[in-house]
């Protein structure tokens, strides 16, 4: 994580109301000061300014993010080059696997989900477009980290504060580099339920020209319908494809 040395905090002060409009879905101005810790007069200067620009709007009982964000997101996303031909290729997953098939670049040593698709037998999870989880227990988390410059994986791993999501998210730095060794010599990562029990992944990295990363993506599905044969065989061989897509399109980008 990036931290700045000299913090406006006018600018902090605000972008904290927007993380708490974010997590709560809305919230009244007395919410928001027992929150920030300042009081109602300087919350509702904040948010008047906010409300002003159009990033958040007052309902009456409350307020609440506005739809300049929406804006906001759209341009962000294009600033990835791939996004278009990527999620062509992972609707297409979705859909001959019957799976939940993500899109993903990492951003500040997180996973960010820039697309999902969901196939006619694709499970419901939390995830959604823009949502943000640590590299070390998502196959597409795994799989960016095995192929970024080894200095860059050794300071989001040092950074990384390992905690056990599930019973069997690892845990213990020298496990995961062993697994990340691996997974540059074959080309996948999985995520054997370690994020969520019972949900496994299998991703595979999206290079660019240079050799350099794009982003990855995984197909997810339930434990019992993802057995040896689709693990090892249908899955990897259907990203690989993908993949393959992805790439040769970004030449001419």
């Amino acid at each position: 994580m990036v931290n700045a040395k000299n913090p406006v905090q006018a600018v902090q002060r605000s972008l904290d109301i927007v993380d708490i409009l974010t997590e709560r879905e809305g919230a009244r101005v007395t919410e928001i000061a027992n929150e920030v810790g300042i009081s109602k007069g300087t919350v509702h200067c904040h948010l008047a300014t906010l409300e002003e620009n159009g990033y958040v709007i007052n309902e009456g009982d409350g307020y609440k993010l506005g739809l300049r964000f929406i804006d906001i997101a759209h341009h962000a996303k294009n600033r990835i080059d791939i996004h278009d031909i990527a999620t062509k290729e992972v609707d297409t997953l979705a859909e001959e696997s019957g799976e939940m098939a993500l899109f993903t670049v990492e951003e500040r040593g997180e996973g960010v989900c820039l697309h999902t698709a969901e196939g006619e037998n694709a499970v419901q999870t939390e995830v959604y477009v823009g949502y943000r989880n640590e590299l070390y227990h998502t196959a597409v988390g795994k799989a960016m980290l095995a192929f970024m410059p080894p200095a860059k994986r050794d300071r989001i791993i040092e950074e990384t504060e390992f905690e056990a999501i599930s019973p069997n998210t690892i845990t213990d730095e020298a496990e995961l580099r062993n697994e990340l060794e691996q997974i540059r010599e074959e080309g996948i990562a999985y995520n054997h339920g370690e994020t969520i029990p019972g949900l496994v992944g299998v991703g595979t990295p999206i290079h660019d020209q240079d050799g350099g990363l794009y982003g990855a993506i995984s197909i997810i599905g339930p434990g019992r319908r993802m057995n040896e044969e689709r693990l090892t065989g249908e899955l990897p061989e259907m990203i690989r494809q993908a993949v393959n897509i992805i790439e040769i399109n970004s030449t001419s980008l």
